[in-house]
């Protein structure tokens, strides 16, 4: 799974793909690809989860890397907008497929051998290895933006094809599985969704987490990069930028475990997300050079915020509904991202992405202030 989760993160348009999507639109129609893009994800959520948890979880990873793969190829290769809306489609059915497949592989796995106390080190293993990978493709990715736009997509398009490979390898894990019905693929997910609310504590804990995460998910998605270009970053730069950003982030990821242990997994994801929030706040009053270690920064955090959540979540989960319950609070988290990115691209049109951030920075902030004082009573 180290191995599989590098070659799927070898994003080699991480610091390139605003300005590749700028070449076909502007940023409200960045915000229309990326609603195609969440819709796409949010409608295969709790379905391709529930695939996940009855057919089985290495079939379904392997499914996701070959479309993935297929994806990517056309997004690097597209003539027109709309070839490339087509492309982004059929990439995200891959992402929804891989949504909370792979952390529940992994937690079934080490739960089958009595090591499931393990997961959060592993899961800050993965973290690192995501950003080291992210770090080294970007900035490739920025020279090859330059030798070719498209070339970055067609790369990931290759190393997907690697991972796929390695996914034979994999072994399911022993964990109890219904056959597969339609009546048994209709309970199976609506009890996933339910596994996140079976309890008056544990649904005060997601519904917390998924408030807060709606925001964090704007923030990867778009702000982050679109922050990096607004400070007038060119392709060579921004390579070397998101290079040094990932970097950081995959130390940062390591010390998920130690704050867990330390504050509790609900108050790091609370103060993960506070500190996200005031760097969302603080980037427009600081100049170039400032403000652009303040959004790098912003990614370690994003890490922390992400680990801690996704083990509290597995903490109250069972087995069987581990997929489905993962993907549930990937899809409620992802809503308000899916009925507002148009929106939010226009509004960075009509006033700037610094602004825009800065507002969300402010509801970020509030909702984890109200977090905070919820979980202390």
């Amino acid at each position: 799974m180290y191995l599989i989760t590098a070659l799927d993160y070898s994003w080699f348009w991480a610091a390139i793909w605003v300005l590749f999507y700028l070449r076909y639109t502007n940023y409200a129609g960045i915000g229309l690809l990326e609603s195609i893009m969440i819709i796409t994800m949010v409608v295969g959520e709790i379905p391709t989860g529930a695939i996940a948890d009855m057919l089985g979880k290495k079939k379904t990873l392997l499914l996701a890397l070959a479309i993935g793969s297929i994806g990517y190829f056309i997004l690097g290769n597209a003539p027109t907008f709309l070839i490339l809306s087509i492309g982004l489609f059929i990439l995200n059915i891959g992402g929804t497929l891989t949504s909370g497949t792979n952390e529940a592989l992994i937690y079934d796995s080490l739960l089958s051998i009595k090591q499931e106390s393990k997961y959060e080190k592993v899961l800050g293993n993965i973290s690192s290895i995501k950003m080291l990978t992210l770090a080294i493709t970007s900035i490739i990715g920025g020279y090859m933006y330059k030798i070719s736009p498209g070339l970055p997509y067609t790369a990931l398009a290759v190393t997907k094809i690697f991972a796929l490979s390695l996914g034979f390898f994999l072994t399911e894990p022993p964990v109890d599985s219904y056959v597969f019905t339609w009546k048994n693929y209709i309970k199976q997910t609506k009890e996933g969704v339910r596994e996140l609310f079976k309890t008056k504590a544990i649904k005060i804990q997601n519904l917390l987490l998924i408030a807060l995460t709606m925001i964090v998910i704007i923030n990867g998605h778009v702000l982050i990069d679109a922050q990096l270009v607004a400070e007038g970053w060119d392709a060579d730069q921004l390579g070397i930028i998101v290079f040094s950003m990932y970097l950081v982030s995959a130390g940062v990821g390591q010390t998920t475990n130690f704050f867990s242990k330390r504050f509790g997994k609900q108050n790091t994801t609370i103060f993960a997300a506070i500190l996200i929030a005031l760097t969302m706040l603080l980037v427009p009053y600081l100049g170039i050079l400032a403000g652009t270690i303040l959004i790098a920064s912003r990614n370690g955090l994003i890490e922390i915020f992400g680990n801690s959540a996704s083990n509290a979540i597995n903490a109250t989960t069972d087995s069987k509904y581990r997929a489905t319950a993962l993907s549930s609070y990937s899809m409620f988290s992802n809503i308000p991202y899916v009925l507002g990115a148009f929106g939010i691209g226009y509004l960075m049109d009509f006033y700037s992405v610094h602004t825009v951030t800065a507002v969300l920075g402010a509801v970020l902030m509030f909702t984890g202030v109200y977090a905070f004082r919820t979980v202390k009573k």
